[in-house]
């Protein structure tokens, strides 16, 4: 199976300029769960790795942790400032589900010959009633796009599931380096992110 976990860093609110939705995907699971789980000891007593709860220095140690894993990152970033999305009481798990379904039909429409794809999201983003919807649409879009495999998206509370912490890491860091320019963790990333989705196209950033 083809797991990729998602994360957010940012809110869906009009404060604060980006919004960032992270994800990545491994064929190590398992050691990256060791990894994981050994930084939560040595380094934070808490129950959830969090990038937003971590100095610098613990995060650039855990992305040091992991730069010999064969992962990939996906990632999309919203410039609030530039669209009507978050200035006319748009429904915010209707605006999350949206800009989701950019790099999640992209990865499928970029990885075609994959059987199947299972994506994990932290259920703490989204309300009860748009999570079939969610999964509904993907569906459609890929069948859209001549996929017809096997697709699944699963939600986890995020403090069981240490995969989904990671991708915090990763949005997290991906937030600092368009909300703050401050580029050292995304540099630190930047070998690992095989797609990069910035929304709107046409005024992102201006």
């Amino acid at each position: 199976m083809n797991f990729y976990m998602i994360d957010e860093s940012g809110n869906l609110g009009v404060a604060e300029k980006y919004f960032v939705l992270g994800m990545f995907n491994t064929s190590e699971r398992d050691k990256v769960k060791r990894i994981l789980k050994k930084f939560q000891k040595d380094f934070t007593n808490k129950q959830e790795i969090k990038g937003s709860q971590l100095d610098f220095t613990k995060k650039q140690a855990l992305i040091n942790r992991m730069k010999d894993i064969d992962y990939n990152i996906y990632y999309m970033v919203a410039d609030k400032e530039n669209t009507q999305l978050f200035k006319n009481k748009v429904d915010k798990n209707i605006i999350y589900n949206y800009l989701l379904s950019f790099i999640v039909v992209d990865v499928i429409k970029k990885n075609m010959s994959n059987p199947n794809f299972v994506f994990h999201l932290d259920n703490h983003t989204i309300k009860v009633k748009s999570l079939n919807s969610f999964a509904e649409h993907i569906k459609l879009k890929a069948i859209e796009n001549n996929y017809f495999g096997h697709i699944e998206v699963k939600y986890f509370d995020s403090h069981k599931h240490i995969l989904i912490q990671y991708a915090d890491i990763i949005s997290n860091a991906i937030y600092a380096k368009y909300q703050r320019q401050k580029n050292h963790l995304y540099n630190l990333l930047q070998n690992k992110i095989k797609l990069s989705f910035r929304f709107p196209i046409n005024n992102f950033g201006k």
